[in-house]
């Protein structure tokens, strides 16, 4: 090392001796040092890599095959039933366009596009799972085991049910789950039953015999419609399939060892994988669970959710989220609201969602949707609420505390004014003190039943900035004194599961007289919701007349260990064996963003003008 020495170096005469130092020698170099950065400045330049000319969200998943823009992204002062009669028009149109087709070549109608039938058969599973996913393994060894939970087999209705109906008897107490968590859905077709032309207005077009059933929905701020045919999922293989089943019972010697498997294993609504009917013959909760499925892509979509996002989606609602600890007073809360249900609303319920319990509190069960069917006060002023736990099970999940059937409360002349009667249905009746002491959380969806209610939304993109705050969005004119309904929401994921994505969005707004943007100055806001993220709405009972504006406040949430958009197409294209599954769901994405593209687009052209 230059500059240190030994003795035993300085003794050596003849050891080499290190050149000497030069005038540049590196120890008289100057170090020139790098100029800090302001502290602020640093910040700054950090923020600014969060601040974009352009939107940076993907709106299309196949820009090669772009979807129709939307006729019109604004719908200005609309009936709302006006939305309503458009999508039943053109769903009865193309129903009875396939009707006539199906007869003049004499064949029942096969979905082309959403064939339960072949896709289990050829083991694609794309009715069933979400992309990316396999919530259902089929494959030959799956569908030949006796203990793999699966659907085995597909038939048609005229093969499965002796003596088919088709909401000939409408019940809300008919509704039953099945093997599938989608309790939230089931229980909003328990609600929906309750009032059968509500379910009428919706299965809008039909011919069982043809085997093809229209169906209508809403989705994000319109209404869709939904065509399918008449085949379902069945828990058991087919006689000429291997099975457990038919194994053991020809190990009995008869001679219609057949006729009794298809009896016993493929007939009836007992026979069905999925939702179905009580009533062994009916049909309808199978064939709307079914139609809801293919809106939404697949089975496993439905799997984890809200009544209150199923509610709104089945009547065109509106549905705010309500604690049992905020409600202000009780007994307003009967007057004007839950004794209203069926009539101007529809109400959910559940409990302990986020809570560690014990599973069940005095028989209902936790974590678990309830749909609410009726709100009573008895002559001797006893206020009872009737609820339904969509299980249809005998004595599952349901209250068991005073007034359950068989307690003492119980007398033939209050039975006789309820018209009540113990049996095995899942309905039960609990007071409204303990109704409100066991249930912490409400859906509660407003129905828009009045003709008169007219409709205006408008459909765009916003920055999500770091830190949430609220900017002016909308602008909303009054000119009359007016109950007044605002929601704000975001596109619905659930129709591309798999495209969702890593964040989650957290919406909350306000409403000011215009001109008076101070945010002291609101004269409402929206309530976050706890659990439901869709949306979040307010209700005015009586809105003076005026000029408002809304602003609105968005807070992301990023979930690293989902995968972003980009990931999961770059997946599916590098390891797929088929495009069919990417292709729907990425049309049901394109489709949905395409409702605020052209205002995305106007914003980026304005910030790219302004940049340069």
């Amino acid at each position: 090392m230059h500059g240190y020495s030994s003795s035993e170096e300085s003794d050596d005469p003849k050891r080499p001796r290190p050149p000497p130092a030069s005038a540049t020698s590196t120890t008289d170099k100057k170090v020139k040092k790098k100029k800090k950065v302001p502290p602020q400045q640093s910040i700054n330049h950090i923020w600014k890599t969060f601040q974009k000319r352009t939107f940076n969200k993907a709106l299309a998943i196949l820009p090669f095959d772009p979807v129709p823009p939307p006729v019109s992204p604004e719908r200005p002062n609309e009936l709302m039933i006006a939305g309503y009669e458009r999508a039943v028009e053109e769903c009865r149109r193309k129903v009875k366009k396939i009707i006539k087709e199906c007869r003049r070549v004499n064949q029942r109608y096969r979905d082309p596009g959403w064939d339960l039938d072949w896709d289990l058969k050829w083991y694609k599973g794309h009715c069933l799972n979400r992309l990316g996913a396999t919530d259902w393994s089929i494959n030959k060894a799956t569908l030949a085991d006796s203990s793999a939970s699966v659907p085995k087999a597909v038939k048609r209705v005229h093969e499965i049910f002796e003596k088919p109906t088709f909401m000939k008897n409408v019940d809300g107490r008919d509704v039953q789950q099945g093997s599938i968590g989608n309790c939230w859905l089931i229980a909003s077709f328990t609600a929906l039953a309750n009032e059968p032309e509500s379910l009428r207005r919706i299965c809008v077009e039909y011919d069982t015999r043809v085997g093809i059933y229209g169906f209508v929905f809403y989705r994000d701020g319109e209404w869709v419609y939904s065509i399918i045919d008449d085949k379902l999922y069945l828990k058991s293989p087919t006689w000429d399939s291997r099975s457990k089943q038919r194994e053991l019972l020809q190990q009995i010697d008869r001679e219609d060892q057949e006729r009794v498997y298809r009896q016993t294993y493929q007939t009836g609504s007992k026979a069905l994988y999925f939702g179905k009917c009580i009533d062994q013959n009916e049909t309808w909760v199978p064939l709307l669970e079914k139609a809801y499925a293919k809106a939404h892509g697949d089975y496993a979509s439905l799997v984890g959710g809200w009544i209150g996002e199923a509610l709104e989606d089945l009547s065109g609602g509106v549905t705010a989220e309500i604690l049992t600890s905020d409600i202000l007073d009780l007994d307003s809360f009967w007057d004007n609201e839950l004794s209203k249900v069926n009539s101007e609303f529809m109400f959910g319920c559940s409990t302990g969602l986020l809570e560690c319990g014990y599973g069940d509190r005095v028989g209902i069960c936790e974590g678990h949707a309830y749909v609410i069917m009726e709100a009573k006060t008895l002559s001797t002023g006893t206020r009872l609420v009737k609820l339904r736990n969509p299980w249809g099970k005998i004595r599952k999940g349901i209250w068991e505390g005073a007034w359950s059937d068989g307690s003492r409360d119980w007398t033939p002349e209050i039975q006789a004014e309820l018209g009540h009667q113990f049996g095995n249905d899942s309905v039960f009746w609990i007071s409204y003190e303990d109704f409100l002491n066991k249930f912490q959380h409400f859906d509660r969806t407003r129905l828009f039943n009045d003709p008169k209610w007219r409709c205006c939304q408008r459909w765009i993109g916003v920055d999500v900035p770091w830190k949430p705050q609220y900017n002016e969005k909308f602008q909303v004119k009054l000119t009359k004194d007016s109950p007044m309904v605002i929601s704000l929401s975001q596109l619905d994921n659930r129709y591309f599961k798999g495209l969702h994505g890593q964040y989650r969005f957290e919406l909350h707004f306000r409403v000011h007289e215009k001109g008076r943007p101070n945010a002291e100055d609101y004269i409402v806001r929206s309530h976050g919701n706890y659990l439901m993220s869709r949306s979040v709405s307010i209700e005015i009972p009586d809105m003076p007349a005026g000029d408002y504006s809304i602003f609105i406040s968005v807070k992301a949430e990023r979930y690293t260990q989902l995968d972003s958009v980009e990931d999961v197409v770059k997946r599916e294209c590098k390891h797929r064996s088929g495009n069919a599954k990417l292709a729907q769901v990425g049309y049901a994405y394109d489709l949905a963003h395409s409702k605020a593209a052209a205002h995305l687009e106007e914003v980026s052209r304005l910030r790219s003008s302004s940049y340069s």
